[in-house]
């Protein structure tokens, strides 16, 4: 008997789609549609809350497999992304986007937009890893001299925050 810390009904039913998903193609489908709606500062609706990144970890694993699955070679699995262009090449467009960001709030959007396209498994953990860690230092450090000192509630108009609550 499979035992479950936390089970909702709104996870069984999210549970049975990505059960039924059968290609790459249907599952990087639904991991695109989800993200729009569902996840970041810029998703439609927060009608799933919390339950959001539990489906989203679901969907990212199942995509994996499928991909892992339908993957003729190693190469395509550790240098391409999942829809078959150059990691590196990929890598590279975002470090330039980054070269012209030159204010804090630019470069969040850049970091967040990057998180959104190119998390694994969109694209292989050594290629995304080190242009996380470059975009993520550049963010640091264009924030580093304001950011403690500017108001919360001016952040967060700034930021273009929404406030939620999640119980």
């Amino acid at each position: 008997m499979k035992q479950h810390w936390y089970t909702s009904p709104v996870r069984e039913e999210w549970a049975a789609k990505i059960a039924s998903l059968g290609t790459v193609a249907d599952a990087l489908a639904c991991l695109k549609a989800f993200k729009i709606q569902h996840l970041g500062p810029d998703r439609e609706t927060y009608e799933l809350k919390k339950e959001a990144n539990w489906i989203e970890s679901r969907i990212e694993m199942r995509l994996a497999q499928l991909h892992s699955e339908e993957s003729i070679s190693d190469d395509a699995l550790l240098n391409k992304t999942i829809e078959g262009e150059c990691a590196a090449t990929v890598a590279s467009r975002w470090l330039k986007k980054a070269d012209g960001a030159h204010d804090p709030i630019a470069m969040q959007k850049i970091c967040t937009a990057y998180r959104k396209a190119c998390k694994p498994p969109m694209m292989p953990i050594n290629y995304f890893a080190p242009v996380e860690k470059a975009l993520v230092s550049k963010l640091l450090k264009l924030r580093a001299p304001t950011y403690l000192t500017i108001p919360l509630d001016e952040l967060r108009q700034l930021r273009g925050v929404t406030e939620i609550s999640v119980q």
